[in-house]
């Protein structure tokens, strides 16, 4: 489906484009974390065992000093920023596929421990382990 851009109030179907489509991130995304006019958003995996939680983030082209990392009140939160790379003057550019700027994520989990998470980045790839606390773990109940 094409969803078109329409003038509020404007009744006329002549002012329709239909070759326009609607973003509907316009609005809710700031202009910092926008490049080309869509959102950097890396792309995250998440798992869990009985004593963990484990995210993986694929952020390519990054060095880990430019990633920020924090847990508060059980929420995890990823912010980093992702530079553009410098082209030569002469250098025509016909084709812009990756992304760049800046990013922020944020998940929130049941009872972890703040004190016993580990972070490594290898190979543009970030992994993040978060011990749940005895709260969050599963436990078997014996039936009387």
């Amino acid at each position: 489906m094409l969803l078109t851009k329409w003038k509020k109030g404007d009744n006329s179907l002549a002012d329709l484009d239909p070759m326009s489509p609607l973003s509907l991130f316009d609005e809710l995304w700031p202009s910092a974390m926008m490049e080309n006019g869509r959102p950097f958003s890396p792309p995250m995996d998440v798992s869990e065992t009985d004593d963990e939680y484990h995210v993986r983030v694929e952020i390519p082209g990054m060095e880990k000093d430019d990633i920020s990392i924090e847990v508060e009140n059980n929420v995890l939160t990823l912010s980093g920023e992702k530079q553009t790379t410098n082209e030569e003057k002469n250098e025509k550019v016909y084709r812009v596929e990756r992304r760049y700027g800046s990013f922020l994520r944020s998940l929130r989990f049941a009872d972890v421990d703040s004190e016993k998470v580990k972070a490594t980045f290898k190979n543009g790839v970030l992994e993040i382990d978060l011990s749940k606390t005895e709260l969050a773990k599963p436990k078997k109940i014996d039936i009387t």
